[in-house]
């Protein structure tokens, strides 16, 4: 009977099949082949897979996916090209005399910005003084007695209802009368007068006028007469204390230092975007009126500033001073980012009252030109140009010195195809030399 051999099957946790070579010498026949099979035995060996090993999969998956997003993202989304440009630019030393315009087709033309301040200045009347003043003002004077101008010569009266006498103090013509739509319209001229006398009584308001020498030509003395335009004001006579000659004196000058400021700083704020205003670009009219007394021994001091500021187009003046180097025709745009360190003198304006048309003046100093260039063609121009072409696309572009390039991502060989990508940075120019 054989042997049973089912024990020599053995079944582990981990089962394989393994095949064990019997020795030479105990291979036969019969009961010598059942012997093998204690000799020539298979074991099984079966691997149970954990489900670790498939969360472990997934995860090296998806480590993987997640770099090759990364990678994507930082090729596309961080693509970008940043372009530092250096403009051409040039140092100057500048004394030139410029003439500007008012009118509208000049090629410099300026703006006046009108002055009309006053400041007053309390102070010790501490000086006894006579003053005999007269009063003074102004009148419209009227011609409705003929179509022909009338002459009235200096010191010509003028009386009002009270009897109170003014005179002209420079002879002038009155215009003829007019017709016009059917309706006389009178001719009129404006005159200063003055009191015949010194005296308070002679500070009235608005009041009218007739002109005492026509008295005996009744056409002639309702013909022409006066109105005033301003009240009459400034008559006195007697006794008054006012400050000394040495007070007034430094209070003028403290109150003209201060207008000037006053006006440097109210102007400046009206001045519109992309002009200039220099401080020597102002041009005024100082008036000193008289003391006027104040309670307790004081007296208001006060000083009139009338004229014009006179502004300019940066972009102008940049244009003229350039023209001044250039090459004759040369025409590329510039600008002068330190307009403002140069020193404005004015030459002749014409004017001190801000009606001048016509402006002389000289602009001296160290100063920088610099060449301006089109942002948004250059942009456009680079983008999705090779990197190789940077300086044939530049060849272009005769108002720009050098560039910086630094593109995104640092492999990439080639500007964005996307203008938006390609980013223009206008590199500062250094500052210009002192001004001499």
């Amino acid at each position: 009977m054989p042997k049973n051999v089912l024990h020599d099957v053995m079944m582990k946790e981990q089962r394989s099949i393994r095949h064990v070579p019997m020795p030479k010498n105990r291979r036969g026949t019969g009961d010598d082949e059942v012997d093998s099979i204690l000799y020539e035995r298979e074991e099984f060996q079966i691997e149970e897979e954990s489900p670790s090993s498939w969360r472990r999969v997934f995860l090296w998956g998806a480590t993987f996916l997640f770099l090759a997003l990364l990678v994507v993202s930082l090729a596309t989304g961080f693509t970008g090209a940043t372009v530092t440009v250096t403009p051409k630019t040039e140092l100057l030393s500048i004394n030139k005399e410029f003439t500007a315009s008012k009118s509208a087709d000049a090629k410099l033309r300026f703006e006046t910005l009108p002055i009309q301040e006053t400041a007053e200045l309390v102070i010790p009347a501490d000086t006894t003084r006579k003053i005999a003043e007269r009063a003074s003002g102004t009148l419209l004077i009227y011609n409705t007695f003929s179509d022909k101008p009338q002459r009235l010569i200096k010191n010509t009266r003028f009386e009002t209802r009270d009897g109170l006498i003014y005179r002209i103090a420079n002879s002038i013509t009155i215009p003829g009368k007019t017709v016009k739509d059917g309706r006389s319209i009178p001719g009129s001229i404006e005159a200063t007068v003055f009191a015949d006398s010194p005296g308070k009584e002679y500070n009235i308001p608005l009041s009218d006028f007739t002109v005492p020498g026509f008295k005996g030509d009744s056409a002639r003395f309702a013909g022409f007469y006066a109105r005033s335009k301003t009240p009459m004001t400034g008559g006195f006579d007697g006794t008054v204390k006012i400050p000394s000659e040495d007070a007034l004196t430094a209070a003028r000058a403290s109150l003209r230092k201060a207008l000037q400021e006053k006006i440097l700083t109210g102007k400046r704020s009206l001045v519109p975007e992309g002009y200039i205003l220099w401080n020597g670009a102002i041009s005024v009219k100082n008036e000193s009126l008289a003391p006027e007394e104040r309670s307790g021994e004081t007296s208001a001091v006060k000083e009139t500033v009338t004229g014009a500021a006179y502004i300019f187009k940066r972009e102008d003046i940049a244009k003229a001073v350039a023209a001044t180097v250039l090459p004759p025709g040369e025409v590329l745009p510039v600008e002068i980012p330190d307009l403002d360190s140069l020193t404005f003198e004015i030459k002749d304006s014409g004017s001190n009252t801000g009606e001048a048309t016509v402006l002389r003046f000289t602009l001296k100093g160290g100063a920088r030109i610099v060449w301006l260039f089109d942002e948004e063609k250059l942009q456009k121009a680079l983008t999705g140009k090779p990197k190789d072409e940077l300086a044939a696309t530049l060849s272009a572009f005769p108002t720009i010195e050098k560039v910086d390039l630094v593109l995104k991502p640092f492999w990439s060989r080639s500007f964005p195809n996307n203008p938006s990508k390609v980013t223009i940075e206008r590199a500062t120019p250094e500052a210009s030399p002192k001004t001499q």
